[in-house]
C-alpha cells in the first residue's frame, strides 16, 4: 500500500486547488472514489486516481511515467497505467476540433469508449458512477438526458468488469426511477 499512499499524495499535489464543481469538495476525492471503486481490477486503484491527470493538469505520459517510477512501479506496470489513463483522456476536444460541433463531438468520444481497453471501461463505470451520484445532487435539471445518453454508452461499453458495469446500469435505472417521481410529485402539486 506504500507506493499506492505515494501516488495518492502526488496526485493530491497535482490537483492542488481544484474542487468538485458546485461544492467545496476537494477534486482528489472525486478521482480517490473512482479508484476505490476500480480497485477490483489490478491497477485499478491507480487508473482511477490518475484518470483525469492529462484533462486537469499539466501532466504528460512523461510526468506521469517518472512518479509512477519514484514510487516503485516497474515499467510493465507504468506502460499499463499510462496506456489506461491515455485511453481515458478524452479525445475530441474542442480544441482538437474546432471544426466539429459539441454534439458530433461527444459521439465522436463515446464511439472511441466502446472500443477502450477493458481496464480501462471499468474505471469509466467508475467514474460515471460517481457522475450519477453528483448530478442527482447538483443538477438534476440536465439529469434525465445525461442518464440516457450515459445509459446507452454502457449498454455499448461490454469489456470491462460486468459486476461494476450491472452497478452503473442499476444506479443508472434508479436515478430514471428517482427523476420520474420526481416529475410526477411536481406535476400533482402543479
Amino acid at each position: 500500500m506504500g507506493r499506492q499512499k505515494d501516488l495518492l499524495h502526488w496526485i493530491n499535489q497535482q490537483h492542488a486547488g481544484q474542487i468538485i464543481r458546485k461544492t467545496n469538495t476537494p477534486y482528489v476525492d472525486h478521482l480517490k472514489a473512482v479508484g476505490q471503486m476500480a480497485s477490483i481490477i489490478p491497477y485499478g486503484y491507480e487508473i482511477g486516481l490518475c484518470h483525469d491527470l492529462f484533462e486537469k493538469t499539466k501532466n504528460t505520459t512523461t510526468t506521469l511515467s517518472s512518479a509512477l517510477s519514484v514510487y516503485g512501479y516497474n515499467t510493465e506496470e507504468i506502460g499499463f497505467i499510462v496506456h489506461a489513463v491515455t485511453e481515458l483522456t478524452t479525445v475530441f476536444t474542442k480544441r482538437a476540433y474546432p471544426h466539429l460541433n459539441k454534439k458530433t463531438r461527444k459521439k465522436l468520444e463515446a464511439k472511441r469508449l466502446v472500443g477502450i481497453s477493458s481496464s480501462a471501461q471499468t474505471v469509466k463505470y467508475a467514474d460515471l458512477a460517481y457522475n450519477i451520484s453528483w448530478m442527482l445532487k447538483h443538477q438534476r435539471k440536465d439529469l434525465p438526458a445525461y442518464l440516457e445518453k450515459k445509459r446507452l454508452l454502457v449498454l455499448d461499453m461490454t469489456e470491462g468488469i460486468d459486476l461494476l458495469r450491472t452497478q452503473v446500469l442499476q444506479i443508472i435505472n434508479e436515478a430514471v426511477n428517482s427523476t420520474r417521481c420526481t416529475n410526477v410529485d411536481k406535476h400533482n402539486r402543479e
